[in-house]
């Protein structure tokens, strides 16, 4: 069998992550939907897309006359009917709430084409156990995009127990066709590839801030001007290779017994989130921000992303 080629890609929410999604398409040719059930969803969803492009055209990573033309082709429905009779590909990017999901695809199961794929951009959620409830489950995997998703290359590609090989090789082809660097999952794990290396280095930097090792800013210093950039350039396995494995398994016999083995809530931000800390959207995290710093934050980490992805 060949694989899927796709013309019609919807994007099933219009929250954050289904907008940044959404725009990415369209810029490769692709008919481009959003879905939301409800119409006061859009005009917020075209807002973030404005403000996704202006970054982009300001970095001279789209012209804008392109830019002009990718928001006006995004069609925007409410009605499932026409969002998804002749979809051929369906990304599902609505709340991370278990029922909500499964509500979904099982309606949508009725209307789509037997051939379309449908995937789920959870970051939490067991590809497995959403499996279930779609009909043709060989069909349906995850594809785990990292915010903010029009810059940052990375998808994950998650398989389930029972997704098919022509699945996760179309999907593959779609993505290295939009500029994305995908990776599979051979299996669903919880936390996928990305969300458990993460958390595995935040257990390890909240520890050293508990016990009062270095402070927040310091951990963060140490990653942005020193581990983070050996990481963007090589990964941990080829790190090791151009240090050397036997260097390295010598620190990992001395070193891995004291590190962290926090199995249980972590303590540090457990304690901020009892406190209503909760970073730039109330303006009180690890640091402070006003409502334009938070603005400049966030710009400036697109910027940043933008000129190491230049290399």
């Amino acid at each position: 069998m060949k694989e899927k080629t796709f013309k019609k890609i919807v994007i099933a929410g219009a929250g954050l992550m289904g907008a940044s999604i959404a725009q990415i398409f369209p810029q490769y040719g692709y008919e481009t939907t959003i879905y939301s059930n409800r119409e006061q969803d859009f005009q917020r969803a075209k807002e973030i897309i404005a403000n996704c492009q202006n970054t982009l055209i300001e970095n001279n990573i789209i012209a804008d006359k392109l830019s002009q033309e990718v928001q006006k082709s995004i069609i925007y429905t409410t009605d499932l009917e026409t969002a998804f009779k002749e979809a051929d590909l369906i990304i599902e990017a609505i709340p991370e709430v278990f029922e909500i999901k499964v509500d979904f695809f099982r309606k949508i199961s009725d209307i789509i084409p037997e051939d379309s794929i449908v995937a789920t951009n959870t970051s939490a959620i067991s590809i497995n156990d959403l499996a279930e409830n779609i009909s043709n489950p060989q069909r349906f995997c995850g594809t785990h995009w990292l915010n903010p998703p029009h810059i940052i290359p990375l998808v994950e590609i998650v398989k389930s127990n029972n997704t098919a090989e022509l699945v996760v090789d179309s999907l593959l082809t779609l993505m290295k066709s939009i500029n994305k660097k995908p990776v599979v999952l051979k299996k669903d794990i919880k936390g996928f590839l990305s969300n458990r290396l993460q958390f595995a280095l935040l257990r390890e930097a909240a520890y050293l801030v508990e016990n009062d090792v270095a402070t927040p800013e310091d951990i963060d210093n140490t990653l942005k001007y020193g581990n983070g950039i050996r990481y963007a350039c090589s990964g941990p396995f080829k790190i090791v290779d151009l240090g050397g494995i036997e260097v390295f398994n010598n620190v990992a016999k001395y070193l891995f017994p004291v590190l962290s083995k926090e199995t249980e809530v972590c303590k540090l931000l457990n304690e901020m989130a009892e406190k209503d800390y909760n970073g730039i959207s109330n303006g009180q995290g690890f640091y402070q921000y006003t409502e334009e710093s938070a603005l400049k934050e966030e710009e400036q980490r697109d910027k940043k992303m933008i000129k190491i992805l230049e290399f």
